[in-house]
C-alpha cells in the first residue's frame, strides 16, 4: 500500500460549544460577585467572612472576570476564525496547536506514538540533528476525527501501529 502524494489532511481548530458556554458563565458570575463586594450593605459576599477589605477581594473577582472573558473572546474567535492546526501530507505531519508540542516531523523521524487523556495524541520523533521532538494534537480541538488523523497516519507509517505478539 502506497500513500498518495497528492493526499493532505488538514485539521482546524473547532473549540467546544459547552466549554465556552461554561467560560461565559464563569465570567458573568465573577463579574457579578465582584460588583457585589463593592456593596458593603452585603453581608453574604466572602469577604466579610474572610476579614479582608471589600474593595480588596472585588478588585481580584473582577480581575478574574476579566481574565476568563479574555480567554472566552480568545475561544470564541477561535470558533468562528479557525486556525489550520494540524497538516499532514506526503512529507509528515507538523502541528500547530500548543506551544509546547509545535512543530514539523518527517515520516522518517518518527519513533512512537501514544494517546494520552483520550484525546491528546502524542507523537515522538527524532530530527535529523538528533535532537528528541514531540508534537501535542488534541483531538477534541479539531473539526478532523482521531479516526481520521490514525488511518492517515497509519497509511503512511503502519509499522507504528503493530502489536507486538505474545
Amino acid at each position: 500500500m502506497t500513500p498518495d502524494a497528492a493526499t493532505v489532511l488538514i485539521a482546524r481548530s473547532q473549540p467546544n460549544v459547552v466549554e465556552l458556554m461554561v467560560l461565559v458563565a464563569a465570567s458573568v458570575g465573577l463579574a457579578c460577585a465582584g460588583l457585589m463586594a463593592f456593596d458593603t450593605g452585603v453581608r453574604m459576599i466572602g469577604p466579610y467572612r474572610l476579614g479582608r477589605p471589600p474593595q480588596d477581594f472585588a478588585v481580584f473577582l473582577l480581575f478574574l472576570a476579566a481574565m476568563m472573558s479574555a480567554v472566552t473572546v480568545w475561544q470564541i474567535r477561535r470558533r468562528l476564525l479557525p486556525n489550520v492546526d494540524v497538516v499532514a501530507d506526503a512529507e509528515g505531519i507538523a502541528s500547530q496547536q500548543w506551544f509546547w508540542g509545535r512543530g514539523r516531523l518527517a515520516w522518517s523521524e518518527i519513533t512512537g506514538l501514544e494517546s494520552k487523556y483520550s484525546s491528546l495524541l502524542y507523537i515522538r520523533g527524532i530530527s535529523p540533528t538528533g535532537n528528541t521532538k514531540r508534537l501535542v494534537i488534541d483531538t477534541r480541538q479539531t473539526d478532523v476525527s482521531a479516526a481520521d488523523l490514525y488511518a492517515f497516519i497509519a497509511r503512511h507509517r503502519p509499522d507504528l501501529f503493530k502489536t507486538p505478539h505474545k
